[in-house]
Parts: structure tokens; sequence; C-alpha cells
């Protein structure tokens, strides 16, 4: 069992739809998981209702009124009820099979981290993923008229309950704090495995809106954008700087020499204080063991 938790905007308009379709089907994965709601947004705590998750509305937030990742970690850990948790952007929906590469992987490692790409859908109406045969219409369609995104964007963490600690204040739906915690990953040597090949998640397209309702919304997201900036330096990784991946529902280590090139090449953002000699080597394994 897994402790899935997030931070939902409000639910008005689209929002409405497409947030309580990824509830409902984060549900439907199992009565037993637990869903940790977090924030006071404009009907959370009746979708939270709905689903039996836990509704926490007290979340430190900057002053413009949108959430601090750091706090949504800190209070996560001390709720959670599993060794195993996910940390997934609100509008994302949830294949049934979605928990299936997690026991696969804690068979291998004790602490780790879990990504993988999204694909990207229109979504206009709700639906019932506990009824088998609407779900299956579903996820028939979704492969069909979805495409898949960039490999920049990440929209669900699967990771053990002390791989991290304290993150820093970035602020949530802002850019570079999921890359930021790509580049944590690999800093400290943890295994970072790709799901995509297992595990199909998808967005629903939307229009921006933000957490604040209230805030100047020409003014403020880019401030926020430029704090985040300030947080992570530029040290920012992405889904293609995983170090594991699945192949044939088998975890293998990337050792192709796209993955190799492209891991050196990240070593000095990696490990700044040591760029000078990885450069050095990056040339020496570069001429000898790449050409």
């Amino acid at each position: 069992m897994i402790t899935l938790f997030t931070t939902p905007k409000n639910f008005t308009d689209i929002f409405k739809t497409i947030q309580l379709n990824a509830f409902r089907s984060w549900r439907a994965l199992s009565p037993d998981i637990q869903i940790i709601i977090f924030g006071d947004s404009e009907g959370s705590k009746e979708a939270a209702e709905e689903i039996n998750a836990d509704y926490v509305p007290d979340v430190r937030c900057s002053p413009q009124g949108t959430p601090y990742l750091s706090d949504l970690f800190l209070q996560a850990y001390k709720r959670a009820k599993f060794g195993i948790m996910t940390f997934i952007n609100s509008d994302i929906i949830l294949p049934n099979n979605f928990l299936e590469p997690i026991p696969i992987i804690q068979k291998r490692f004790n602490k780790f981290l879990m990504v993988g790409h999204r694909w990207d859908m229109d979504v206009a109406e709700n639906f019932n993923f506990n009824n088998p045969t609407e779900s299956k219409h579903f996820w028939k369609e979704a492969k069909k008229m979805s495409t898949r995104h960039a490999c920049t964007g990440i929209d669900y963490f699967v990771f053990s309950k002390t791989t991290f600690g304290k993150l820093p204040d970035f602020i949530i739906g802002r850019p570079g704090f999921d890359n930021w915690i790509i580049w944590n990953a690999r800093r400290r040597f943890l295994p970072i495995v790709d799901a995509t090949e297992i595990v199909q998640v998808l967005h629903q397209n939307h229009h921006f809106e933000f957490h604040n309702i209230t805030a100047d919304p020409k003014k403020y997201p880019e401030e926020e954008g430029n704090f985040n900036k300030i947080l992570h330096k530029g040290r920012t990784l992405n889904i293609l700087d995983s170090t594991y991946k699945f192949s044939e529902g088998k975890i293998t280590r990337k050792t192709d020499k796209a993955s190799r090139i492209r891991s050196l090449h990240r070593l000095p953002m990696v490990f700044p204080e040591l760029a000078i000699p990885i450069k050095i080597f990056r040339r020496f394994y570069t001429r000898f063991y790449l050409t």
C-alpha cells in the first residue's frame, strides 16, 4: 500500500471535472491506499470526503498564497501510514496498473525514486473508474487520442518514505522544482527508475489557473517562478536523466551509449565542486570508450 498526496486548485470551471476524475482514479486503485488532500482550495474538503481521503487544510504558503513544497512533504511524512509515498499533481489520472512496478522496485532498492512520462489529452466529462466497462472504454480512447509529453514535465514522484528529508521552499506549480528533485536524487546516488514502459499516466489539458484567486494573475506567477529559479540555480534534470528503466517488465540499468554520454555531460551540474576533474575524465572517457 502507498500514501498519495497532492494539493489541488479550486474545484471550479473545468478544474472540478478534471480533478474529480483524477481523484476518483486514485481511489479506484484500491480502497486501502491512503490519500491526503492538502490546502483549503474551494471544494477540496468535499472532494476529500467523496473519495475517503484525509483532508489537511492548513499548509504553509508563499505571500501570494501558493503552497510550499517543503511543508507538503514534511506534513505528508508525519501523516503517512505507509512506507511508500507518491506526490502527484491533482490533474493526473492513474491507470489501474499504477501500483504494479512498485513491489518490483522495492525488491531491489530500499530507497528509490520512480518517475515517468505523462500523456496529454482533452477531457471534458466525468468518468467512473470503479466501473470496469467505463474505465476500459476511457483508456482505450486515451491510447488513441493522447500525446506523450516532453521529458521535462514530471507529474508524479513515487519514493520510499526515507528517501527525502527536508526539501527547499519551492513554490508548487511554478517551473523547476520537479526537475530539481531529479537533480537532488542523482547527486545523492539514489536509483531513479523510469516507469514509462509500464505505466501510462494521463494529464488532462486545461487553461492555467493559480492557487490564490486574489493575487494579480499577471504579476505573481513570474515572481514565484523567479523565486524557484533562485532556489534551484539551474540545477535541473529530467526523466531522461533517470538511471534505471523498465524493459520487458524488469528493471535494467541504463547503459546504452546515449545514456552514458548524457550522464557524462550532466556530471559537472550534479557535482559542480568536481567540475574540473570531471571534465578531464569526460574527455578521456569519450576519446577511448565512446568512439
